[in-house]
């Protein structure tokens, strides 16, 4: 030990720690193991391993848009394997015009969401995909006038995942706004077209029959709905109608009291007088009109007719005397009025303002007598008006009787002969 450690003690004298064994007590024999047999272990076969296969990812797939709702609010479907692959939402808009409205076919609507203008047409959906939350969609149409033809906004409210199928319809009157929403949607101004397709044709009927009696701005001048009768070559009287449902009967009047030249009505003694142009020829082939209360008769052409007429004027009978073949091409109205008991200038003066409406260029023959004559009207007509005051010799009332004779340029002849016979007859 080295003097450093020379304080502590040595090992032999530290007790014995085994336990005491009881007498004849003898250890266990030894145990001998045998070695295990070796074992040869054989190499594992070899493995061949072939490349992993590739494999080809399809496309995510596509999910159908929304299907067209009903009238309200635009319904909104929800994808929920759209919301997890994609995250958007989509528009869809559907444009149409009605086929009255044909005009608005030659330009292409203007679609635009959040003022982003999207390529539209008639006719066909447009789906525009867009971000989840707030949009606005606005369609019009290009037009003459207004430039913006049926204006319609709608806002939409789109989740992730959602879709919304909307419509429009342009307006029939191009002034009104257009309808977008959810289909069906209806055609504004359906209402407002009826209308004024209602008095358009009023007012096409009424200048047709206008036409037909052909006496431009005369006031209410018309026919009874009853077919002309034919004039026979010796005298013509308009007959009775029957009552028809469309129109009143004409009524007929009692006989004259006068007597009549030769059984035709005609004045033996009428002074053969001649505002302008063409008479009835000595031996040319006419017909007799006149009415049962009339208080004279007067000749036309024979291939002419005539019918009872009416007119919006007080105490005013009313006849149109007109050419069979042609109808509208040549042709007379011819009135009888009553004048005032005085019937002096004054009532002369209003009457003939009644009759003429517009008094410009006309002329005067003598103190009961004015006529203008226009070699082509307005609607390229030759036009021969008179106003003639005379006396009945039989009952001494004054009557006022006025013609407005048309044809075509080429037959003037013909209106003259029937205003210079009016107007001999009934000079008394």
């Amino acid at each position: 030990m080295s003097q450093g450690h020379s304080s502590y003690p040595s090992f032999a004298s530290f007790p014995s720690w085994d336990e005491a064994q009881p007498d004849g007590y003898a250890p266990p024999p030894a145990v001998s193991y045998a070695a295990p047999p070796a074992v040869d272990h054989a190499a594992p076969p070899a493995v061949d391993h072939a490349p992993a296969p590739v494999v080809d990812f399809a496309p995510p797939p596509v999910y159908p848009r929304a299907q067209p709702g009903v009238y309200g609010v635009p319904r909104v479907e929800t994808y929920p394997e759209a919301e997890a692959a994609y995250g958007t939402a989509t528009v869809a808009v559907t444009m149409r015009y009605a086929p009255i409205a044909f005009l608005f076919g030659i330009r292409k609507p203007v679609l635009t969401i959040d003022g982003q203008r999207v390529r539209a047409g008639w006719k066909r959906r447009v789906v525009v995909p867009v971000n989840p939350g707030s949009h606005l969609v606005h369609v019009h149409v290009p037009y003459l006038l207004p430039p913006r033809a049926g204006k319609a906004d709608l806002p939409v409210q789109l989740g992730p995942g959602q879709a919304v199928s909307l419509e429009y319809r342009a307006p029939l009157i191009a002034f009104m706004r257009g309808a977008l929403g959810t289909s069906p949607q209806r055609y504004p101004g359906v209402a407002a077209t009826v209308v004024i397709n209602a008095v358009a044709v009023t007012g096409l009927l009424a200048a047709g029959l206008a036409g037909f009696t052909n006496l431009g701005s005369r006031p209410g001048f018309a026919l009874p709905a009853a077919s002309p009768p034919s004039p026979s070559p010796s005298r013509f009287e308009a007959p009775a109608f029957p009552v028809a449902p469309t129109g009143p009967a004409v009524p007929t009047f009692p006989e004259s009291s006068r007597s009549a030249a030769a059984g035709t009505g005609l004045r033996e003694d009428a002074p053969d007088r001649k505002l302008v142009g063409a008479t009835f020829g000595q031996g040319e082939e006419t017909s007799t009109a006149t009415s049962s209360e009339w208080p004279f008769a007067f000749r036309i052409p024979d291939d002419w007719t005539c019918v009872q007429g009416k007119i919006d004027l007080p105490e005013t009978d009313a006849m149109v005397c007109f050419d069979k073949k042609t109808e509208k091409n040549e042709r007379a109205g011819i009135i009888l009025r009553r004048c005032p008991a005085a019937c002096d200038a004054a009532d002369r003066k209003q009457l003939d303002k009644d009759w003429f409406v517009d008094t410009d260029g006309v002329r005067r023959a003598d103190d009961d007598t004015r006529f203008r004559q226009t070699a082509k009207n307005g609607a390229g007509r030759y036009q021969l008006e008179l106003s003639h005051f005379f006396t009945d010799p039989a009952s001494g009332v004054k009557y006022q009787v006025g013609v407005d004779a048309r044809t075509v340029p080429a037959q003037k002849a013909t209106a003259q002969k029937v205003v210079n016979d009016v107007l001999s007859q009934t000079t008394f």
